[in-house]
Order: C-alpha cells, then sequence, then structure tokens
C-alpha cells in the first residue's frame, strides 16, 4: 500500500475509487476502506465530492455535510474512529463519474500532493484539531443556505478538503489554509442567509 503522507490526494481517491461496488460509491464503502484508520481521509473524499462535479446532485452536498457535522462532533469528543449511522451510509455518488474526475485531475492532484508533507506540528494538535472541527460543523452547516448560489459551496468545500489533508498528511500550512478559508465563507454565509436572500 502507498504512504498517504506522500500522496494524500491522489491515493486517497484511487482507495475510494475502488472502493465501489456497482456503479455507485457509498459512504458505506469509504468508512469500509478508511473508517478503521482515521478521520482524514473520509474528509478528504468527501470534500472532494463536493467541490466537483461529482457533487452536482441537488440535495448531495447538504448530505455529505451532514455526515461532517457528525465526524466533526466525533473528533471533539475525542473518539478515534468515524462512525455514521447506517441512512446515511446509503449515502452515494456516481462512480463513473468519481473516474472521471480523477482521470482529469491527474496532473494536478499530482502537483498538488508534492507541495503536501508533514509540518508546522504545532497546527496539527489537540487543540488545532478542536478548532477545525468546530469549523467543520460550521462549514457543514453553510452549505444548507450556500446550494442555492451557484457554485457556492465550493468555497466551504475547499476549506473542508484543506482540514481532510491537514488532518491525513500531519501538515499544519493545510490546517492554517482551512482555518483562513473559513473566514470567506462566514462571510458569504452571512451575506446571503437565510437561503440566498441578501444582505438587505
Amino acid at each position: 500500500m502507498k504512504d498517504r503522507s506522500d500522496h494524500p490526494l491522489e491515493d486517497v481517491l484511487d482507495e475510494a475509487i475502488e472502493s465501489g461496488h456497482g456503479d455507485k460509491i457509498s459512504l458505506q464503502d469509504i468508512l469500509d476502506e478508511f473508517g478503521t484508520r482515521s478521520f482524514g481521509p473520509v474528509l478528504v473524499i468527501i470534500s472532494l465530492v463536493i467541490i466537483s462535479p461529482i457533487g452536482s446532485v441537488p440535495g448531495l452536498p447538504i448530505a455529505l455535510g451532514a455526515a461532517i457535522v457528525l465526524l466533526a462532533v466525533q473528533i471533539v469528543f475525542g473518539r478515534s474512529h468515524p462512525w455514521l449511522p447506517q441512512r446515511m451510509l446509503d449515502t452515494g455518488f456516481d462512480k463513473q463519474k468519481a473516474e472521471a474526475f480523477r482521470d482529469k485531475t491527474h496532473n494536478i492532484l499530482e502537483k498538488l500532493d508534492r507541495l503536501i508533507q508533514p509540518r508546522l506540528e504545532w497546527a496539527t494538535g489537540r487543540i488545532a484539531l478542536l478548532f477545525a472541527s468546530l469549523c467543520l460543523i460550521f462549514l457543514s452547516l453553510a452549505m444548507v443556505p450556500l446550494e442555492f448560489i451557484p457554485f457556492a459551496v465550493t468555497l466551504p468545500g475547499v476549506a473542508m478538503l484543506f482540514f481532510g489533508v491537514g488532518f491525513t498528511a500531519r501538515d499544519g500550512l493545510m490546517m492554517l489554509f482551512g482555518f483562513l478559508v473559513t473566514v470567506p465563507t462566514v462571510v458569504l454565509t452571512m451575506l446571503w442567509w437565510p437561503f440566498g436572500g441578501g444582505g438587505s
């Protein structure tokens, strides 16, 4: 098996696709593949789905956001392995679209993986994980109004991806990027709450 600290994006995506059965990849498949290891890879996959065309199905980003809320709460309370209720585990996405996304973005993911490495240990410690988990809860809830704005869920999805990579590769810089991208998400959510109503 490859070391995901060297290729946290490419390898996690490859393993997620291989875990799928038939024409669908479910959260059950993803937890079966990664769930006994850590929260990071699961967060990476969910966030990649949210920001990619794979997650264009109406309501899917919100369903995946609900899963991230549960995962983040478990991180706060120190659970070592992720758990999701069966109804949520049945949520899935198209395997063919995931394969197409992987093939289309291979070069980009490869370049990004070269930038990811264990560093800034203080930004991956317990306190940082707690703050990141609180951010993940907010980002997930923010997707409810933001889904009514075209492509707006990409912003919280990118922040989630940074946190997921930070968890997976113990990369404190990615964690800091996650906190940084959370800020404009807060602003955008405040401007468009509730449900695209605007700030007036």
